[in-house]
């Protein structure tokens, strides 16, 4: 039998899915990984699909033939991408400096990311349906509109861009609260400093919660920059929402300011 390539490294810890069941030809399943032509004169080193792992570890049986494998013999074709629950990951360095909400924005480094046997990594914009993903000058973020909405016109996803712009309201001392119009620019760039493409969800391939953005991540590190901003209504320039609101009268420094802004990673 013919072995298929391999990926090396460790086992991952979570990359069970369901098309990955021990199906026998017919549709049954036994939970013994035989595949068509079984032959057990082979005992533990049986390989019914040829991908270079024993049957008795082959969590995806019938993997198609040529085609890489992880360390459980599941091919990326037989996979789901699947949220990454713990933070952070990957046994990665997470390093934030800066601010969201005043000049030069803020910037997330992502360092040393350990792949190991991993065929996709994506970081998704947006993601938390517990956290509404906006900014707020007049309180909670708790109408629709002051959600980040993407922008088509504004974003260059092949350029690593992406926009979103909301509408908020501040509240001022004499108890008005003039409409805002708001603005979310982020870029990403890997460790070179080197564009990463932007995607939709449905190019990534992955099922997010909320997310409708996100970027696949190939090495071992990347930086993230955003800068949330508000425009003028004198001015009609956009600015930094926190160097805005410090500039406005408000009845409560800092006290009406909301916002929200993350991301989660998903891998098969």
């Amino acid at each position: 039998m013919r072995l298929k390539n391999r990926i090396l490294g460790i086992a991952p810890t979570i990359f069970v899915v369901a098309s990955c069941a021990k199906a026998q030809p017919g549709g049954s399943s036994n939970g013994d990984d035989a595949g068509p032509g079984a032959d057990a004169s082979c005992g533990n080193l049986c390989d019914q699909d040829g991908d270079g792992v024993p049957d008795s570890k082959d969590q995806c049986p019938f993997t198609p033939p040529g085609a890489m494998v992880n360390m459980v013999g599941c091919a990326d074709s037989q996979l789901t991408a699947t949220l990454e629950p713990t933070f952070p990951p990957y046994g990665l360095t997470w390093t934030p400096t800066g601010d969201l909400g005043r000049a030069g924005g803020l910037t997330w480094t992502y360092v040393g990311i350990q792949r190991k046997d991993l065929f996709h990594i994506d970081w998704v914009v947006c993601d938390d349906p517990a956290t509404p993903c906006g900014v707020s000058l007049d309180g909670p973020i708790d109408v629709p509109a002051e959600n980040w909405a993407f922008s088509a016109a504004d974003s260059v996803l092949a350029n690593g861009k992406l926009v979103f712009t909301n509408t908020t309201h501040i509240l001022l001392a004499d108890s008005t609260t003039p409409t805002l119009s708001g603005r979310l620019t982020l870029t990403i760039v890997d460790s070179s400093d080197v564009a990463i493409h932007f995607a939709d969800m449905a190019m990534l391939g992955v099922t997010g919660r909320t997310g409708m953005y996100g970027a696949e991540i190939l090495g071992t590190g990347f930086k993230v920059v955003a800068l949330a901003e508000v425009k003028d209504t004198v001015t009609s320039t956009f600015t930094p929402y926190l160097d805005y609101y410090d500039a406005a009268p408000t009845p409560t420094a800092g006290g009406g300011v909301s916002t929200s802004f993350g991301g989660s990673f998903y891998d098969k």
